[in-house]
Formats: C-alpha cells, structure tokens, sequence
C-alpha cells in the first residue's frame, strides 16, 4: 500500500473544499459525500500525486499519532474512495519525483477522517438540466428546440 497512488475519477467525480469541509459529488451514481479536516488533507495529497506512504508521512508531521494509527486511518480512508468509486488504485511505474506536499502549521490532535454518503438527493442529480450542459454554457436553447420564425 505504501507505494500505492491514487488517481481522482474525474469528470465524474467533482468536489470543493468549503472552509477545510471537502464535498464530492459522483455525478453518475447522484451520490454526494462530505469530508472533514483530515480527509481534505488526504484529497489534497491525492490530487497533489502523494504514495499511500508519502500521505502516511504528511499526516505524521501535522497530527499527534503514532504511525501506526495513521497508517490504519490512511489505508481505511482509501479504500473508502476505492469503493465508492471516487478514486482509483495506480501502481508506481519506475522513477517519479516526489509531489511538494502541503507545509505544516503545527501539530494538532489526530482523528482518522471520516466519509459520510448521502444518497438521498440521487434522483434530483441525474434530473439536473447541467448535465446535458453545451459547449456554450447553460441555458443556452438548442436550434431544436427554437420556434420556427415568422
């Protein structure tokens, strides 16, 4: 697992960090998830290209826990997105430079991150008219759809 990276499954996948709450949404599923501090850390070393091993290490210097508590909240976070499909599994190939990861502001107390699911809005998701979004942007009407003029 520590030389393990994680690619996020965009397009599908979309997310914002509000204010150190990280929201994803899975547009094809209409499920949305919420983060909390820790977990938008770890989504932000993803996206930054970190190993499992390099989270593992960024993780260490910001929090006050022994390695293997953060390993295990690491590896169980993971293979959360794993299985919700947010993010996917990529084996190291060769040589890579480290990603710059994220400096620390001090040590703070550690609680593993935690994922909440939401289904509930799934139906209204794949209603959303943004889906079938032009190259134009949205509301644009489609010659299809325009009155014939007179």
């Amino acid at each position: 697992m520590t030389n393990q990276v994680y690619r996020i499954n965009a397009p599908r996948v979309i997310f914002e960090n509000i204010d150190g709450e990280l929201i994803l949404v899975h547009m094809e599923r209409g499920t949305y998830y919420s983060t909390d501090e820790v977990g938008a850390v770890l989504w932000n070393l993803i996206e930054a290209g970190c190993t499992a091993g390099e989270m593992c290490d960024a993780l260490q210097a910001q929090y006050g826990a022994g390695s293997e508590e953060i390993a295990a909240a690491v590896s169980a976070f993971l293979t959360r997105l794993a299985d919700e499909d947010l993010v996917s599994p990529q084996s190291v190939s060769g040589e890579r430079v480290a990603p710059r990861r994220l400096s620390p502001s001090g040590i703070r107390p550690f609680r593993p991150p935690v994922l909440q699911s939401y289904r509930d809005m799934q139906d209204m998701l794949s209603l959303d008219p943004i889906h079938d979004v032009e190259a134009a942007g949205w509301p644009v009407p489609r010659v299809d759809d325009q009155a014939p003029a007179a």
